[in-house]
C-alpha cells in the first residue's frame, strides 16, 4: 500500500516536466530502488520535483498565482463572460475558504516536499559521482525552501515536514502547524546549505539551464530575510547576487518576457519548456489564461486603468508598452497586429497582459494552452536590484539603494532625483517594484508586508478607504471599466487587515488532521 501511494502521489510520468534537461521521462510502475539505482535516475527523479515549481497543469499552482495578482490595484479579475464565483471571490476579498485552488496551491506544494524528501533520504545513499550527488541534494533542498516559502508566505505557519515516508505513518494526523518562524528557519537551514554547494549560472552547461543556481538560492535567501525584514542578511545576500557578474540587465527592456529569449542574461530562476521533436510544443499556461478572448484567451487577469495610470504618470512609456495591451491599439512587437482585440465586452478592462503575449510570429501550431513557448521567469536581475535597494534603505544604507534604484531606471531612460533620501526615497522603491515587476506575479506579497508606520500598504490600498476602492468607485471614467458592469466596480472594498493577509487553510487538511491543524483568523 505505501508503495502504491508513493507512485500516487509522485505522479511517475516525467515528460511533463519543464525544461531541456527533463527529456528522458520515467514509465512504468517501478519499485521505490529503481528511482535511485543510478546517479542518472537519481536526477531524473531531482528532475520530477521542478515539476511542481509550477505544477503540471493551468490550475494546480499558476493560476492561483494570477489569482493573488486580481486581488490587487493590478488587475481584475477580468473574464466576465463566464463569471466564477471562486475565483472573483477571491480577488473582492470574498472568499470561499474551499476553494479548489486554495486548496491545490497548498497540495501541490506539498507533493513538491515529499518528492524533495525522497531525494534527500535516498540519494545520499547511491553510490555515483560526489560532486554530482552534492548537486543533487544541493537542488532538492532549494526546491524544498522554495515550496515552504510559498506557502508560508499565502498560509502563514504550516506543517513542517522533512521525511517522506511519516506521510504513510498514522502519526500524520497528529501534525500541527509550526510558527512563522519555524518555518523561515527551516527555509533558511534548507538554503544555508544549497548555497554553499550549487554552482554558478556560467557553469552549468546550456543543457541544464533552469535547474537552482547558487545566486538563484542566494536570491531566494535573500527574499526570505526580506519577508522577515531581516533587514542587513537581505541587503547582503542580494549584493552577492549582484555582484556575482553572472547576471546583467537586458539592454532593451521589451527582451525580457521574448519568446526566444530563453534563460536570458537577466535570468537568475526560471522554469522554460521543452519544445523539440521528442516532446513538441510542451510549454506554458499564462498566454492562454491570461489572454484576450477574441485571440484564444481566457482573461483571467486583465490590467487595470489604475496601473496604466501609474505608467503614464511616471512618463514610462517604455515600461507601458511591454507591460499593458490596450484594445484598438497596435500591439507593440508585434507587427502583424495593428489594432488589437481585447474583446472588452467580454473582460472588465478592454487591456492584456503584454509580458505573457505571445507575437504572431512566435506561435506554434497548435497555439493553445499548454503550448506556449514562453517560459516563466520567477526572479530576475532588476527584482532583486529592486529588493536590494529597499532593503538597504531599512538597513540604513541609503547610497546603496540609490545606486540600485538608478540601474532599474537608467535602462527605461528614467532619471532619478540623487538627493531622494527618507521616506520619498522608500516610496520610490515602492513605486518602481510596481511599474518594473507589473503583472509578474509579485504585486500581492508586496502590498501585504510592506508598511507604513506598521500598517500593512495594503490596508491603505484595498478595504473600505482604500485608495483602489476610492478611485474606482468615484474617480474612475475609463470607458472599458465603466461600460462592462459584469465585475463590480467596488473590487477590494471587503478586505479586512484582521482576516485577509494570509488566505484560508484547506478545509479538508484540517478535517484530514483530525482537527490539529488550525484555521487561519477570520475563516
Amino acid at each position: 500500500m505505501k508503495r502504491v501511494l508513493l507512485l500516487m502521489l509522485l505522479g511517475i510520468v516525467l515528460y511533463s516536466c519543464s525544461n531541456d534537461f527533463l527529456d528522458q521521462p520515467l514509465r512504468g510502475q517501478q519499485e521505490l530502488d529503481d528511482f535511485f539505482a543510478s546517479g542518472e535516475a537519481s536526477e531524473r527523479f531531482v528532475n520530477g520535483i521542478y515539476q511542481k515549481v509550477n505544477g503540471e497543469g493551468w490550475n494546480q499552482i499558476n493560476f492561483f498565482r494570477t489569482i493573488n495578482e486580481m486581488a490587487t490595484d493590478d488587475q481584475w479579475s477580468g473574464n466576465t463572460e463566464q463569471p466564477r464565483a471562486d475565483i472573483t471571490g477571491i480577488a473582492h476579498y470574498n472568499v470561499f475558504p474551499g476553494s479548489a485552488y486554495i486548496n491545490s496551491f497548498w497540495e501541490h506544494n506539498y507533493i513538491g516536499i515529499t518528492r524533495a524528501n525522497l531525494a534527500l533520504d535516498q540519494i545520499s545513499e547511491v553510490e555515483m559521482d560526489e560532486d554530482h550527488k552534492a548537486r543533487l541534494l544541493a537542488e532538492a533542498k532549494f526546491l524544498r525552501a522554495w515550496f515552504y516559502f510559498e506557502l508560508v508566505k499565502n498560509y502563514g505557519g504550516v506543517p513542517i515536514v522533512t521525511t517522506w515516508d511519516e506521510l504513510f505513518e498514522p502519526e500524520v494526523y497528529q501534525y500541527t502547524r509550526n510558527t512563522v518562524d519555524e518555518v523561515y528557519a527551516q527555509i533558511e537551514q534548507d538554503l544555508t546549505e544549497a548555497v554553499n554547494v550549487l554552482p554558478l549560472k556560467n557553469e552549468y552547461a546550456p543543457s541544464d539551464y533552469g535547474r537552482a543556481t547558487k545566486g538563484a538560492a542566494q536570491a531566494l535567501f535573500g527574499k526570505a530575510y526580506l519577508y522577515q525584514e531581516k533587514w542587513m542578511e537581505a541587503e547582503a545576500m542580494f549584493a552577492n547576487v549582484i555582484q556575482s557578474n553572472q547576471y546583467q540587465l537586458e539592454e532593451n527592456f521589451a527582451d525580457v518576457w521574448k519568446p526566444n529569449n530563453r534563460y536570458g542574461v537577466e535570468s537568475i530562476f526560471e522554469v522554460g519548456y521543452i519544445n523539440n521533436e521528442q516532446f513538441p510544443n510542451i510549454g506554458g499556461v499564462y498566454s492562454t489564461t491570461q489572454g484576450s478572448r477574441a485571440d484564444l484567451g481566457w482573461s483571467w487577469g486583465t490590467p487595470t486603468s489604475n496601473l496604466e495610470n501609474a505608467f503614464l504618470a511616471e512618463g514610462d512609456s517604455i515600461r507601458l508598452r511591454s507591460t499593458i495591451i490596450k484594445h484598438g491599439e497596435p500591439v507593440f512587437g508585434d507587427p502583424e497586429v495593428t489594432s488589437f482585440d481585447a474583446a472588452p465586452t467580454r473582460n472588465k478592462s478592454g487591456r492584456i497582459n503584454r509580458k505573457f503575449y505571445v507575437p504572431t510570429a512566435d506561435r506554434p501550431e497548435p497555439y493553445q494552452i499548454g503550448q506556449h513557448p514562453l517560459s516563466h521567469i520567477h526572479i530576475r536581475l532588476a527584482d532583486v536590484l529592486l529588493m536590494h535597494a529597499e532593503a538597504a534603505y531599512f538597513n540604513g544604507n541609503e547610497s546603496a539603494a540609490l545606486q540600485s534604484l538608478e540601474k532599474v531606471r537608467e535602462r527605461v531612460d528614467l532619471e532619478l532625483d540623487d538627493n531622494l533620501n527618507g521616506t520619498a526615497l522608500r516610496d520610490a522603491i515602492w513605486k518602481e517594484r510596481r511599474l518594473e515587476l507589473a503583472l509578474e506575479l509579485h504585486r500581492l506579497y508586496d502590498l501585504r508586508r510592506q508598511k507604513v508606520n506598521g500598517t500593512p500598504r495594503i490596508s491603505m490600498i484595498m478595504g473600505p478607504n482604500g485608495s483602489f476602492v476610492e478611485y474606482n468607485l468615484n474617480e474612475n471614467d475609463d470607458p472599458f471599466e465603466n461600460s462592462n458592469m459584469g465585475e463590480s466596480m467596488d473590487k477590494g472594498i471587503l478586505f479586512d487587515q484582521s482576516i485577509h493577509m494570509l488566505w484560508p487553510i484547506p478545509p479538508e487538511e484540517i478535517q484530514l488532521s483530525q482537527g490539529s491543524i488550525e484555521q487561519n483568523p477570520g475563516y
